[in-house]
Protein backbone atom coordinates (compact mmCIF):
# COMPACT_ATOMS: atom_id res chain seq x y z
CA UNK A 1 0.00 0.00 0.00
CA UNK A 2 1.33 3.13 -0.77
CA UNK A 3 1.23 5.69 1.40
CA UNK A 4 2.18 10.11 -0.11
CA UNK A 5 2.13 13.25 1.74
CA UNK A 6 -0.57 14.40 3.15
CA UNK A 7 -2.60 11.16 3.54
CA UNK A 8 -3.75 10.47 7.35
CA UNK A 9 -3.42 7.16 9.05
CA UNK A 10 -2.88 5.28 12.15
CA UNK A 11 -0.51 3.19 13.67
CA UNK A 12 -1.22 -0.71 13.44
CA UNK A 13 1.37 -1.47 16.42
CA UNK A 14 0.43 1.94 18.75
CA UNK A 15 -2.54 3.91 19.67
CA UNK A 16 -3.34 6.89 17.98
CA UNK A 17 -2.15 8.49 14.10
CA UNK A 18 -1.55 11.36 12.16
CA UNK A 19 -0.99 13.12 8.82
CA UNK A 20 2.02 11.96 6.47
CA UNK A 21 4.71 14.68 5.93
CA UNK A 22 7.03 12.98 4.06
CA UNK A 23 8.77 10.13 2.02
CA UNK A 24 12.44 8.94 2.58
CA UNK A 25 12.85 5.49 0.53
CA UNK A 26 11.39 2.88 2.78
CA UNK A 27 10.73 5.50 5.56
CA UNK A 28 7.51 7.38 6.07
CA UNK A 29 7.31 10.32 8.76
CA UNK A 30 3.59 10.99 10.30
CA UNK A 31 3.02 14.28 12.50
CA UNK A 32 1.29 12.76 15.28
CA UNK A 33 -1.40 14.54 17.53
CA UNK A 34 1.26 16.41 19.53
CA UNK A 35 3.09 17.56 16.81
CA UNK A 36 6.26 15.09 17.09
CA UNK A 37 7.27 13.64 13.74
CA UNK A 38 7.71 9.48 13.98
CA UNK A 39 9.32 7.57 11.50
CA UNK A 40 7.49 4.30 10.93
CA UNK A 41 7.36 1.83 7.59
CA UNK A 42 4.28 1.21 5.23
CA UNK A 43 3.58 -1.96 7.25
CA UNK A 44 3.36 -0.38 10.50
CA UNK A 45 0.74 2.47 8.66
CA UNK A 46 -3.06 1.87 7.82
CA UNK A 47 -5.39 4.19 5.95
CA UNK A 48 -7.73 6.09 7.82
CA UNK A 49 -10.41 5.24 5.56
CA UNK A 50 -9.97 1.59 5.13
CA UNK A 51 -12.48 -0.74 7.27
CA UNK A 52 -11.55 -1.95 10.18
CA UNK A 53 -14.08 -5.04 10.42
CA UNK A 54 -14.74 -3.71 14.28
CA UNK A 55 -11.44 -3.37 15.33
CA UNK A 56 -10.23 -1.24 18.12
CA UNK A 57 -7.02 0.14 18.39
CA UNK A 58 -6.55 -2.06 21.24
CA UNK A 59 -7.98 -5.62 19.29
CA UNK A 60 -5.73 -5.14 15.98
CA UNK A 61 -6.37 -4.70 12.55
CA UNK A 62 -8.87 -7.52 10.85
CA UNK A 63 -8.08 -6.15 7.40
CA UNK A 64 -7.72 -7.97 4.32
CA UNK A 65 -5.14 -6.07 2.10
CA UNK A 66 -2.63 -6.39 -0.70
CA UNK A 67 0.73 -7.49 0.22
CA UNK A 68 2.81 -4.21 0.96
CA UNK A 69 5.73 -4.48 -1.44
CA UNK A 70 8.84 -2.67 0.34
CA UNK A 71 10.81 -3.97 -2.71
CA UNK A 72 9.45 -5.14 -5.45
CA UNK A 73 12.42 -6.76 -6.92
CA UNK A 74 13.01 -8.36 -4.21
CA UNK A 75 9.83 -9.29 -2.30
CA UNK A 76 7.23 -11.79 -3.76
CA UNK A 77 4.00 -11.80 -2.18
CA UNK A 78 2.94 -15.03 -0.63
CA UNK A 79 0.03 -17.00 -2.44
CA UNK A 80 -3.10 -16.23 -1.76
CA UNK A 81 -4.64 -18.20 2.15
CA UNK A 82 -0.89 -18.58 3.32
CA UNK A 83 -0.82 -16.80 6.64
CA UNK A 84 -0.14 -13.31 6.31
CA UNK A 85 2.98 -13.54 8.89
CA UNK A 86 4.81 -15.99 6.63
CA UNK A 87 9.21 -15.13 6.32
CA UNK A 88 10.68 -16.43 3.42
CA UNK A 89 14.04 -18.19 4.49
CA UNK A 90 15.02 -19.31 1.39
CA UNK A 91 18.70 -19.43 0.45
CA UNK A 92 19.99 -15.61 -0.49
CA UNK A 93 23.17 -15.12 -1.38
CA UNK A 94 23.51 -11.65 -0.77
CA UNK A 95 22.67 -12.73 3.07
CA UNK A 96 24.87 -15.52 3.92
CA UNK A 97 27.50 -13.77 5.72
CA UNK A 98 28.05 -16.80 8.51
CA UNK A 99 30.49 -14.89 10.83
CA UNK A 100 28.13 -11.88 11.39
CA UNK A 101 27.83 -10.86 14.97
CA UNK A 102 24.48 -9.66 17.04
CA UNK A 103 24.75 -5.51 17.89
CA UNK A 104 21.01 -4.22 19.54
CA UNK A 105 20.84 -0.68 20.49
CA UNK A 106 18.06 1.04 23.29
CA UNK A 107 17.90 4.15 21.97
CA UNK A 108 15.92 7.24 24.05
CA UNK A 109 15.42 10.71 22.42
CA UNK A 110 14.56 13.64 24.92
CA UNK A 111 11.70 15.91 23.40
CA UNK A 112 11.00 19.26 25.37
CA UNK A 113 7.39 20.71 24.65
CA UNK A 114 6.36 24.25 24.53
CA UNK A 115 4.36 23.48 27.62
CA UNK A 116 7.68 22.29 29.47
CA UNK A 117 6.75 19.30 29.45
CA UNK A 118 9.01 16.53 29.01
CA UNK A 119 8.34 12.93 26.96
CA UNK A 120 10.98 10.24 25.32
CA UNK A 121 10.70 8.98 22.02
CA UNK A 122 11.85 5.30 22.29
CA UNK A 123 14.03 3.14 19.53
CA UNK A 124 15.09 -0.01 18.51
CA UNK A 125 18.00 -0.42 16.69
CA UNK A 126 18.98 -3.14 14.84
CA UNK A 127 22.17 -2.51 14.19
CA UNK A 128 23.76 -5.67 12.72
CA UNK A 129 23.36 -8.44 9.51
CA UNK A 130 20.67 -10.12 11.83
CA UNK A 131 16.67 -10.35 11.09
CA UNK A 132 15.10 -9.88 14.42
CA UNK A 133 11.84 -11.00 16.05
CA UNK A 134 11.22 -8.80 19.45
CA UNK A 135 8.48 -8.05 21.80
CA UNK A 136 8.81 -5.07 23.93
CA UNK A 137 7.29 -4.30 27.29
CA UNK A 138 7.15 -1.89 30.63
CA UNK A 139 6.94 -2.94 34.01
CA UNK A 140 5.38 -0.71 36.53
CA UNK A 141 4.61 -2.02 40.03
CA UNK A 142 5.60 -5.41 38.70
CA UNK A 143 3.50 -5.87 35.88
CA UNK A 144 4.08 -6.22 32.38
CA UNK A 145 2.60 -3.54 30.06
CA UNK A 146 3.11 -4.69 26.22
CA UNK A 147 4.76 -2.04 24.19
CA UNK A 148 5.29 -3.24 20.70
CA UNK A 149 6.13 -6.59 18.89
CA UNK A 150 6.98 -7.37 15.47
CA UNK A 151 9.87 -8.32 13.23
CA UNK A 152 12.98 -6.02 12.51
CA UNK A 153 15.16 -6.52 9.44
CA UNK A 154 18.78 -6.25 9.56
CA UNK A 155 20.78 -2.62 9.81
CA UNK A 156 17.19 -0.98 10.58
CA UNK A 157 15.69 0.71 13.49
CA UNK A 158 11.83 0.82 14.78
CA UNK A 159 10.12 3.47 17.02
CA UNK A 160 8.60 1.50 19.93
CA UNK A 161 6.33 4.14 22.03
CA UNK A 162 6.83 7.28 23.64
CA UNK A 163 6.94 7.89 27.11
CA UNK A 164 5.72 10.82 29.11
CA UNK A 165 7.58 12.28 31.88
CA UNK A 166 4.70 11.33 34.08
CA UNK A 167 4.31 7.75 33.19
CA UNK A 168 8.07 7.48 33.33
CA UNK A 169 8.04 7.76 37.25
CA UNK A 170 5.66 4.73 37.29
CA UNK A 171 7.82 2.57 34.87
CA UNK A 172 10.75 0.85 36.55
CA UNK A 173 11.92 -1.13 34.06
CA UNK A 174 12.09 -2.03 29.80
CA UNK A 175 12.08 -5.00 28.93
CA UNK A 176 13.32 -6.93 25.62
CA UNK A 177 12.88 -10.62 24.35
CA UNK A 178 14.97 -10.82 21.09
CA UNK A 179 15.51 -13.68 18.26
CA UNK A 180 18.02 -13.77 16.04
CA UNK A 181 17.44 -15.37 12.65
CA UNK A 182 18.79 -15.11 8.85
CA UNK A 183 18.44 -15.75 5.32
CA UNK A 184 20.78 -18.48 3.90
CA UNK A 185 24.12 -19.97 6.32
CA UNK A 186 24.14 -18.67 9.18
CA UNK A 187 25.63 -19.02 13.08
CA UNK A 188 22.67 -19.58 15.02
CA UNK A 189 22.70 -16.71 17.75
CA UNK A 190 20.78 -17.38 21.75
CA UNK A 191 17.64 -15.35 21.93
CA UNK A 192 18.16 -12.46 24.35
CA UNK A 193 16.08 -11.59 27.18
CA UNK A 194 17.18 -8.13 28.76
CA UNK A 195 15.36 -5.66 30.82
CA UNK A 196 16.71 -1.85 31.38
CA UNK A 197 16.28 0.02 34.49
CA UNK A 198 14.83 2.86 34.60
CA UNK A 199 16.56 6.05 35.65
CA UNK A 200 14.37 9.09 35.83
CA UNK A 201 16.93 11.84 36.85
CA UNK A 202 19.35 9.81 34.36
CA UNK A 203 17.19 9.31 31.21
CA UNK A 204 16.09 13.79 32.37
CA UNK A 205 19.36 15.16 32.03
CA UNK A 206 20.21 16.43 28.47
CA UNK A 207 24.14 16.09 29.23
CA UNK A 208 23.53 11.94 28.87
CA UNK A 209 22.15 12.69 25.27
CA UNK A 210 25.14 12.99 22.54
CA UNK A 211 25.13 12.90 18.87
CA UNK A 212 25.39 9.15 17.04
CA UNK A 213 25.17 8.19 13.89
CA UNK A 214 21.87 6.53 14.34
CA UNK A 215 19.97 10.23 15.09
CA UNK A 216 20.21 13.66 13.39
CA UNK A 217 19.67 13.78 16.53
CA UNK A 218 21.16 14.04 20.12
CA UNK A 219 20.09 10.59 21.65
CA UNK A 220 20.62 8.45 24.93
CA UNK A 221 21.65 4.91 23.31
CA UNK A 222 22.24 1.75 25.32
CA UNK A 223 24.32 -0.97 23.75
CA UNK A 224 21.85 -3.81 25.01
CA UNK A 225 23.59 -6.56 23.25
CA UNK A 226 27.00 -5.65 24.97
CA UNK A 227 25.31 -5.12 28.35
CA UNK A 228 23.49 -8.38 27.65
CA UNK A 229 27.15 -10.14 27.22
CA UNK A 230 28.63 -8.85 30.30
CA UNK A 231 25.63 -9.97 32.47
CA UNK A 232 25.73 -13.38 30.82
CA UNK A 233 29.55 -13.32 31.64
CA UNK A 234 28.99 -12.30 35.73
CA UNK A 235 26.06 -14.56 36.02
CA UNK A 236 28.91 -17.40 34.94
CA UNK A 237 31.67 -15.81 37.29
CA UNK A 238 29.10 -16.12 40.24
CA UNK A 239 27.79 -19.80 39.14
CA UNK A 240 31.88 -20.75 38.90
CA UNK A 241 32.72 -19.10 42.39
CA UNK A 242 29.37 -20.78 44.21
CA UNK A 243 30.31 -24.38 43.14
CA UNK A 244 33.83 -23.62 43.78
CA UNK A 245 33.01 -23.27 47.62
CA UNK A 246 30.63 -25.74 47.10
CA UNK A 247 33.26 -28.29 46.43
CA UNK A 248 35.73 -26.92 48.82
CA UNK A 249 33.92 -27.57 51.65
CA UNK A 250 32.83 -31.04 50.53
CA UNK A 251 36.78 -31.78 50.23
CA UNK A 252 38.72 -32.70 53.63
CA UNK A 253 42.17 -31.26 52.12
CA UNK A 254 42.22 -28.21 50.01
CA UNK A 255 43.42 -27.72 46.73
CA UNK A 256 47.53 -28.06 46.49
CA UNK A 257 49.41 -25.24 45.57
CA UNK A 258 52.00 -27.58 44.03
CA UNK A 259 50.49 -29.19 41.12
CA UNK A 260 51.03 -33.08 40.07
CA UNK A 261 53.46 -33.39 37.19
CA UNK A 262 50.79 -34.03 34.05
CA UNK A 263 51.01 -37.18 32.11
CA UNK A 264 53.45 -37.59 29.15
CA UNK A 265 50.72 -37.45 26.61
CA UNK A 266 49.04 -34.39 28.73
CA UNK A 267 50.26 -30.69 28.42
CA UNK A 268 49.42 -27.98 30.60
CA UNK A 269 49.26 -24.46 29.52
CA UNK A 270 48.86 -21.96 31.77
CA UNK A 271 47.05 -18.48 30.16
CA UNK A 272 47.72 -16.15 33.10
CA UNK A 273 48.31 -13.03 31.38
CA UNK A 274 51.46 -12.52 33.56
CA UNK A 275 52.99 -15.68 31.89
CA UNK A 276 52.50 -14.72 28.09
CA UNK A 277 53.69 -10.95 28.24
CA UNK A 278 57.16 -9.35 29.49
CA UNK A 279 55.96 -6.15 29.93
CA UNK A 280 53.65 -4.74 32.85
CA UNK A 281 50.31 -6.52 32.23
CA UNK A 282 48.63 -3.04 33.56
CA UNK A 283 49.34 -0.95 30.94
CA UNK A 284 46.98 -3.52 28.50
CA UNK A 285 43.49 -3.27 28.01
CA UNK A 286 40.86 -6.01 29.40
CA UNK A 287 40.38 -6.67 25.59
CA UNK A 288 44.06 -6.26 24.69
CA UNK A 289 44.50 -9.00 27.75
CA UNK A 290 41.91 -11.33 25.92
CA UNK A 291 43.24 -11.18 22.77
CA UNK A 292 46.99 -12.04 23.62
CA UNK A 293 45.28 -15.10 25.93
CA UNK A 294 42.84 -16.50 23.37
CA UNK A 295 45.93 -16.26 20.64
CA UNK A 296 47.67 -18.19 22.42
CA UNK A 297 45.05 -20.52 23.31
CA UNK A 298 44.44 -21.08 19.30
CA UNK A 299 48.26 -21.93 18.84
CA UNK A 300 48.53 -24.09 21.88
CA UNK A 301 45.79 -26.00 21.16
CA UNK A 302 46.73 -26.27 17.05
CA UNK A 303 49.98 -27.43 18.13
CA UNK A 304 48.66 -30.16 20.48
CA UNK A 305 46.47 -31.61 17.58
CA UNK A 306 49.53 -31.81 15.44
CA UNK A 307 51.32 -33.85 17.97
CA UNK A 308 48.34 -36.04 18.53
CA UNK A 309 48.50 -35.33 21.96
CA UNK A 310 45.74 -37.18 24.24
CA UNK A 311 45.00 -34.23 26.54
CA UNK A 312 45.82 -30.51 26.51
CA UNK A 313 45.01 -28.27 30.16
CA UNK A 314 44.19 -24.66 29.52
CA UNK A 315 44.73 -22.95 33.39
CA UNK A 316 42.72 -19.88 32.84
CA UNK A 317 41.43 -19.34 36.80
CA UNK A 318 38.40 -17.77 37.93
CA UNK A 319 38.22 -14.21 37.34
CA UNK A 320 35.17 -12.67 35.72
CA UNK A 321 34.94 -15.34 34.01
CA UNK A 322 35.50 -13.84 30.67
CA UNK A 323 38.44 -15.88 29.31
CA UNK A 324 36.48 -19.09 30.04
CA UNK A 325 33.16 -18.20 28.42
CA UNK A 326 35.33 -17.19 25.40
CA UNK A 327 37.35 -20.98 24.98
CA UNK A 328 34.63 -22.77 25.69
CA UNK A 329 32.44 -20.66 22.92
CA UNK A 330 35.67 -21.27 20.64
CA UNK A 331 35.90 -25.02 21.49
CA UNK A 332 31.96 -25.31 20.72
CA UNK A 333 31.65 -23.14 17.30
CA UNK A 334 35.39 -23.77 15.48
CA UNK A 335 36.23 -27.57 17.48
CA UNK A 336 32.93 -29.15 17.81
CA UNK A 337 34.33 -32.46 17.54
CA UNK A 338 36.61 -31.75 20.66
CA UNK A 339 35.31 -32.79 24.11
CA UNK A 340 36.25 -31.01 26.97
CA UNK A 341 35.65 -30.52 30.77
CA UNK A 342 36.32 -28.83 33.88
CA UNK A 343 39.52 -29.81 34.94
CA UNK A 344 40.48 -31.85 38.11
CA UNK A 345 39.58 -30.14 40.58
CA UNK A 346 42.04 -31.37 43.47
CA UNK A 347 44.95 -29.80 40.92
CA UNK A 348 43.35 -26.71 39.69
CA UNK A 349 40.11 -25.89 41.72
CA UNK A 350 37.48 -24.50 39.33
CA UNK A 351 40.59 -22.55 37.32
CA UNK A 352 40.90 -24.92 34.25
CA UNK A 353 39.67 -26.33 31.25
CA UNK A 354 40.53 -29.81 29.86
CA UNK A 355 40.83 -30.66 25.95
CA UNK A 356 40.42 -34.18 25.30
CA UNK A 357 41.97 -34.67 21.87
CA UNK A 358 41.76 -38.55 21.60
CA UNK A 359 40.73 -41.35 23.68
Amino acid sequence: MLFKKGDRVKFLNDVGGGMVTRTDNKTIYVENEDGFEVPAIAAQLLHVDVPQAGSTPFTGVAVRQEATFVDPEETVAPPAGDIPGYIDLADDPDESNINASVHILLAWILRKKKSEKISFDLYLVNACDYHTLYVSAMISEGAYRGIQAGMLESNAMIHLTQISGDDLQNISSIRLEILFFKKGAYMPQEPMRYELKTDEFYLTDSVNYVANEYFDEKALIFNISEEYLMAGIENVAREAQLKFEKQKMQIDNPPRSVKKAPETDTEEVDLHIEQLVDDNPKKLTPAEMLDIQMRHFTSALEGAIRNRLRRIVFIHGVGNGRLRLEIHRTLNQKYPKLRFQDASFKEYGYGATMVILKI
